[in-house]
């Protein structure tokens, strides 16, 4: 395949919209050192799904074996922590900057992507760093390293691992003094903003699929869905294009590669119009 001769095509495609919307999946983040959860060796390799994936089965396990899940919970924190926006992230806030882009649609519950610079990103799993009171309802969210500080410190002051003593560790409703939880999608529960997400595939005028395997859905269905209304299609991914049957061009390279290259040609290709 001619990579260079398909961010070309990319470019042209990109250089020309108004409306754009990214629809990103783990791949964006894994390169900011965050593991993807189905890819071999990510977090359903090392967990079972059905004993931490859905509420009742994460209390049931923390019940029975919370000694085995806390490492593993410190150890996923602290890549939350370390984390940083990448070169994809940053390269998407660059096109918002240049009024190309205008949403991203992320399965990613990270906020990397607003920690990047994009401003309407639809978070179809939750965010992490968004607390939900069980209780009221109640949303409130805190900065992403803040957060991890103080629940790592938490953590490490437990003497004992019953559920009582971990419930301590989340913060408390400042509306009712409830316990707060990630306000993220566990297995069974509804997916987030669907409406506002296939609201902005319809009208969209390019969709950029980055990162995405295109295996979960509904997002999966985010790119047929925009091409099917007209836009043109762009796919960033290492390993395979989920989406060949619409897609207009197709970049196999990691997002963190392939999109600072595709923003530096969309430039340049505008560079006329801008004098």
């Amino acid at each position: 395949m001619d990579v260079e001769g398909e961010i070309k095509k990319a470019a042209d495609i990109l250089a020309g919209a108004g409306n754009a919307v990214a629809s990103c999946g783990a791949g964006v983040s894994a390169e900011s050192g965050i593991a993807t959860f189905r890819d071999p060796g990510g977090v359903w390799d090392k967990l079972n799904p059905a004993e931490v994936g859905t509420t009742p089965g994460l209390i049931n396990t923390l019940e029975k074996n919370a000694e085995k899940l806390i490492p593993f919970f410190i150890e996923l924190l602290e890549a939350f922590e370390q984390a940083d926006p990448n070169p994809a992230h940053l390269a998407l806030g660059e096109l918002e900057k240049m009024a190309i882009l205008k949403t991203v649609i992320t399965q990613n519950i990270d906020n990397l992507h607003q920690e990047a610079g994009n401003t309407d990103v639809i978070e179809v799993h939750g965010n992490g760093f968004r607390l939900c009171c069980v209780s009221c309802g109640n949303l409130q969210t805190k900065p992403r390293k803040e957060l991890i500080a103080e629940i790592k410190s938490k953590i490490h002051a437990l003497k004992d691992y019953d559920l009582a003593s971990i419930a301590t560790v989340m913060p408390k409703c400042d509306r009712c003094g409830a316990i707060m939880r990630p306000d993220v999608v566990m297995f069974g529960e509804m997916v987030k903003d669907t409406d506002r997400a296939f609201s902005a595939a319809n009208h969209c005028d390019v969709m950029l699929a980055v990162g995405t395997s295109g295996v979960v859905y509904p997002a999966a269905y985010l790119p047929f869905q925009a091409k099917e209304a007209g836009a043109r299609v762009i796919v960033v991914n290492p390993n395979e294009n989920a989406f060949s049957r619409v897609s207009d061009a197709y970049i196999p390279m990691n997002a963190g590669e392939a999109m600072p290259k595709l923003v530096e040609t969309v430039k340049k290709i505008r560079a006329p119009d801008t004098g």
